[in-house]
Formats: structure tokens, sequence, C-alpha cells
């Protein structure tokens, strides 16, 4: 295929306002989760936004997203609001918590008859094994089904879709357990562990969120798949549009005899991503790389003078580009010339201890770090390229890993901290020059940011309208490599941090997950988005090849067109916990509403009046949505009325509260 490296970015301005916001659960139709209760919100005045008089439609200025990784909801919240008690961090439920749709009868009156099923399935699962409890030691104490340190699942677009089995969910130990390997601190994997779960003992910071702010259990991946699929769809809600003129290595096809490729043919000559291709524009990927043509919601949010950015641990790099540049004898190379794999090999990785090839980033940590490991259960790159979705678009990426300016100490400046969220880059004759941050940082830039808005040294303006946080891979909650405490860690430590802020008052933090892992969950939502190609195998599954290529009933098939008529994009995936943590979230609520990862984008362009993405499933709930009265996918966990939810500061160790 041709390379090229010529983008050009096309960009359109937006005004929007609106006053007032009328809130109601949806009722969700064809055997999808229901539920109707409306109540009626006024918003009072506009948010004045850095770098625009642009007015928003809630009084929300601040949207957080922390986005972890590889958790389904039944994995973290199956047994919600019931903890076992019998080891970990104690907890007990507020008097009136609400049910969620979990792994027990789902019986409670306050559940929408929809939601309701009376089989146990912790005791009466239809899979081959049952679900168990996972405790909160490292390794699992004697007689327990295993404890934090966990071997990875398959999580593969295909493989989940077998898993799920035409939406009788009995699939998940022989299509998506692994059986092979060894876990972290050696124990051979299991493959029933992938139905195993997590309580209240142990992802315990999670849990208090949930009781004090509101959470979804009817909230699902946009699409199957696993990191790389999922941070797209947060990102653009596409995963279609693959620039085949811009790829290194050879990334992987999917065939119906080996259909869970790093891409799958699209059925008009093009391809959709549904595997862990890394992101071409990145000095930091050194294997397999794609990238991606049309918009994201950065490129929405720039057009519209709103300040963004994306926040990943270990993005700052440990060999800068000037020093690679001297190191590989290209000094005064402009920053407007990307080669791929360019500094791949430089070996830079052997001045950092127990790093592997990651380019230019190459910072580590110690798997278990939380459980207080130093080294015995191995090491973890804190940069994983495929996590980080804008570095696909050229528009959006930073490929060079520039940083903001910084102090002689190696801390950020105050000037530079001023400049993030507005650091667009430029471009001469509609070719990008790579030549500023372009709104990608480190997750360090983010908290120096924040701790400096919490001083007094920058206005609460200064944090930006929008801003993406990815935990380094040793905080991510990934099986294999992270855990819950070090996962708890990173998220309660960020949030804690924004609450002690004067940004706080206008600020939504949500939680979501990039994919499930392939750990059960026995919800399936439907087909929201149907697919043809040689990698589906939802509808009519088999279980030895070639697939069924099919993601929907054939009536399903015939009467709806696929979003952007791209093949590969099957939906909805795995149900998957989110979490709305603010001001403005409802207290102690259970939301039962459909929802997706690319709902949150939904919700910026909502409250930023922005245009919808093309092709993206950014809009795809808008009928369901403009029936119930609801203005956006995620509304029923916001309260706009007058009463305001308390901050709730965790300790990041425990997950347990320091004070209201």
């Amino acid at each position: 295929m041709l390379r090229k490296r010529k983008v050009a970015l096309m960009a359109t301005a937006l005004v929007c306002a609106a006053p007032t916001v009328l809130v109601a659960e949806a009722a969700d139709a064809g055997g999808l989760h229901s539920r109707h209760q409306s109540f009626r919100s006024d918003v009072g005045g506009h948010a004045q936004l850095r770098h625009s008089d642009r007015s928003t439609a809630t009084p929300i200025k601040h949207v957080v997203v922390i986005f972890q990784e590889n958790v389904s909801f039944d994995h973290y919240f199956g047994t919600y609001p019931n903890a076992a008690n019998t080891d970990g961090q104690s907890f007990h439920a507020a008097p009136g918590t609400p049910a969620v749709d979990g792994l027990t009868p789902a019986t409670d009156p306050s559940l929408p008859a929809s939601l309701d099923h009376t089989t146990n399935l912790l005791t009466s699962n239809p899979n081959l094994d049952q679900p168990q409890r996972l405790d909160s030691n490292a390794t699992g104490l004697t007689g327990d089904a295993g404890g934090q340190l966990t071997c990875d699942q398959d999580h593969d677009y295909s493989d989940e879709q077998q898993a799920f089995d035409r939406g009788k969910m009995d699939h998940f130990v022989q299509s998506t357990g692994t059986g092979s390997g060894t876990s972290p601190f050696g124990a051979p994997c299991n493959a029933a562990t992938v139905m195993d779960y997590y309580d209240g003992n142990t992802v315990t910071g999670l849990w208090n969120y949930a009781q004090q702010y509101a959470m979804s259990d009817n909230s699902f991946g946009t699409t199957f798949g696993p990191s790389s699929p999922g941070a797209i769809n947060l990102a653009s809600g596409d995963t279609g549009n693959v620039d085949t003129s811009h790829e290194a290595n050879s990334p992987s096809i999917s065939t119906p005899s080996s259909p869970d490729g790093d891409l799958t043919p699209d059925g008009h000559g093009g391809y959709s991503l549904t595997s862990d291709a890394q992101p071409y524009w990145d000095d930091c990927s050194t294997r397999d790389a794609v990238a991606l043509s049309g918009k994201n919601i950065g490129d929405q949010l720039n057009a519209a003078g709103v300040s963004w950015g994306w926040f990943q641990g270990g993005f700052r790099p440990t060999t800068s580009y000037s020093q690679a540049l001297a190191a590989t004898g290209t000094t005064g190379q402009p920053t407007s010339t990307f080669i791929e794999d360019e500094l791949a090999n430089a070996g830079f990785q052997n001045s950092v201890p127990h790093s592997s090839n990651q380019g230019l980033c190459d910072a580590v940590h110690p798997v278990g770090d939380a459980l207080g490991a130093t080294g015995q259960w191995g090491y973890k790159d804190d940069y994983i390229p495929h996590h980080e979705p804008f570095e696909y678009y050229a528009s959006t990426a930073n490929p060079h890993h520039l940083t903001v300016p910084t102090e002689p100490n190696g801390s950020d400046s105050v000037a530079g901290l001023r400049e993030i969220g507005s650091d667009t880059q430029s471009y001469a004759d509609g070719v990008p020059q790579f030549n500023t941050p372009n709104h990608q940082y480190d997750t360090s830039d983010f908290d120096q940011l924040v701790a400096a808005i919490g001083r007094g040294e920058l206005p609460p303006s200064a944090l930006p309208g929008v801003s993406f946080l990815k935990a380094p891979g040793y905080q991510d909650g990934h099986a294999g490599y992270s855990d819950p405490a070090d996962e708890q860690r990173f998220v309660t430590s960020e949030i804690d941090a924004l609450m002690k802020t004067p940004a706080w008052d206008n600020t939504v933090v949500i939680v979501n997950y990039d994919d499930s892992d392939g750990f059960y969950d026995h919800v399936y939502s439907g087909v929201t988005n149907p697919s043809t190609s040689v990698a589906d195998n939802l509808t009519d599954t088999t279980f030895t090849a070639p697939t069924s290529g099919r993601c929907g009933s054939r009536s399903v098939i015939a009467s709806t067109q696929p979003l952007a008529e791209e093949q590969g994009r099957c939906g909805f995936g795995p149900r998957l916990p989110m979490i709305v943590i603010s001001p403005f979230a409802r207290h102690n609520y259970v939301d039962h509403n459909l929802s997706d990862q690319a709902s949150i984008i939904n919700f910026v362009e909502y409250n930023w009046g922005l245009p919808r993405i093309s092709g993206s499933a950014d809009q795809v709930l808008k009928s369901r949505d403009s029936s119930e009265g609801i203005p956006f996918d995620l509304a029923g966990m916001f309260n706009f009325g007058d009463q305001r939810n308390s901050k709730l500061i965790l300790d990041p160790a425990s997950g347990q509260l320091v004070a209201h």
C-alpha cells in the first residue's frame, strides 16, 4: 500500500446554547432494558469556557473521562451492593441502595420488568463453570478462586461474539477463557477464571463512588473487540475509516478461518479496525500500526474553540525527540517529518532498567506496586501506544511526544501549564507540522495542572473543557499486568485532587472502560449496529471455522444499514461499568438507560453544541433518546436542579471514605 505523510485538517466553528434540560430514563424497546421516570431540571446560566465565549447546555464546564482497561460490569459489580466481607475492606451498603441487574436474582421491585430475572447466576449459570469470588489478596487466599493478580483473558472481536453465542451468553469458558500460560506470580492460567468476579471488599473505591453518585447497569462497549477499537469508540465512535496509505509492519487481515485480525474488510474495499494495531503517527509504536482518517471529538472541539486534552501515563518520553535525533545522526530534522519506525530500534530502552522497546517511551513500573511488589511479578511499560486513540489521526497526533515548557528541574512551568488544552499544531500548505504537544500529554501534566489550580496559581478555567485520563499500564486495571488495588490508587487520587479545587463545582468525572477483557457478563443488549463481515459470529454462531459472518438476524440485516455502511463494527458489545461522579450526579442512583462508550462524546457534543461526527455511533441512540424525552444518552445520571451532590474524598489505598 502507498504511504503518504500529508494530511489536511478541515474544521468548522459552531455556536450553541440551551437553557433547559428535560431528563428522563429511557424505556427501551425490542427486549432491551426499560424504565421510564422523568423529571425536569433547570440549568442556571451559561458556562464561560476557556479560549472561547461558547455557552454550554448544562452547568458542566469540565468533563474528565477516566478511561480504564478490561473490566466487564459483572466482573466488578455482579453482586453489588452486597459484599462477602470475609477479607479486604469492609463494605456495607447504605439503606435504600438501588438494585442492579447482577448475578443474583434481580427481583427487587425497583427494577423495571425487563430487567427481572429469577435465576441465581452464581449457582445456576449456563456456562461450563460457575462464577466464583476473587478475593483481595494479591495471589489469592487458600481455598479461594484467586486474588487480584489474574491472567489476561481473550477479548478479540470475533471470539467475544462466539462467547455470546446468539445472545445465550453461555460459551465464555471455551471462547474467551485463558487456559494456557501463567499469571504474573507464575500460577497456571485457568479458563474458568473468565467467569469470576470481585466485590466491594476489593473494588471498594468504585463501590463507594456508586453509593454516592450515579452508575449505569445498562452501558456497553460500542463494538466487540479489544483496547484499540474501544479507545477509538471513545474518541470518534467510528472504528472504520482505516487509512490504508499510512500503515507499518503489515497489519493482519481477518478471514473467515482467522477472524481476529487487526483489520476486517468493511465491504467497500476498505477496512475497520477490529484489533490492537498500534497508532501509525507515534514514535513510540514499534510493531504493526495503522492510521485512521475522518474526524474525532478533538477535531470538533478544536473547531469550536473548546480546550481539551488526552493525558496518558508514560506519554512523556524517556528520550526526547531532540535527544533521539542527535543519537541517530539526524539532528535538525523538522518536526513535520514523520518516518514510521525511524526510532523504533535505536536501543533507547537500554538506558531504562526492566523496560521493553517502546521507542522514545520506556518508563516502567513493577506489576502489583500497590500490593507491595518490587519486581517479583514483573514490570509493565507505562505507555501503551494502542491505548492512545488520538495518535491514530494526523490531525490530533503528537507523534514525537513533544512536551509543554518545563522548568530546569523538569517540572512543567506555569506558562507551560497555561498552554495545556489549547496548543493545536500548525499547518503549512495543508501539511501538519507536529510542532506542538497538540493536546496530547502525560498524566503528570494533568496532575501538575490540577495542583496549580488547587494552589490558586491558575484559575479554574485553566482546566480544559474536556480531559481524557489514561492510567500508566500498571494502574489501568488490565488483567495480566495490573490489578484492582493499583487501579483504585490511580482513580481515587485523580478524583480526590479534582475535588479539592474550585473547578470541582462545575466538573463531571466519568469512569468507563475500553473493553471487558473477555470476562463474563450475563447481559446481551441486542444488535444496535449489524455487520456481515468475515469476522462476525454473533448470530448463527459457529464454534469451528469458518465464522457465520453475521451479526444480527436476517430481518435486522435486511432492514438496517450499518453505520457508514461499514462492516466489522458489530455492536453493542459486552456490558461495561459507567459511573458519573459530579456535584450534578444523582445520589446513590442506578440508571437503566441504554448507553455505550460513544455516549460520552454524545454528551460532549450536546453540552457544547457540536455537530455529530460523520459515520460515528455518537448519535446511534438519538431516536431512542428523543422518544423518551431525554436530550443525551447519559442524561438519566444527572440532576441539574438546585440540589448538589457532596464531595467524597477517598483513601487511595483502602478506597474508604476520608471526608465528605
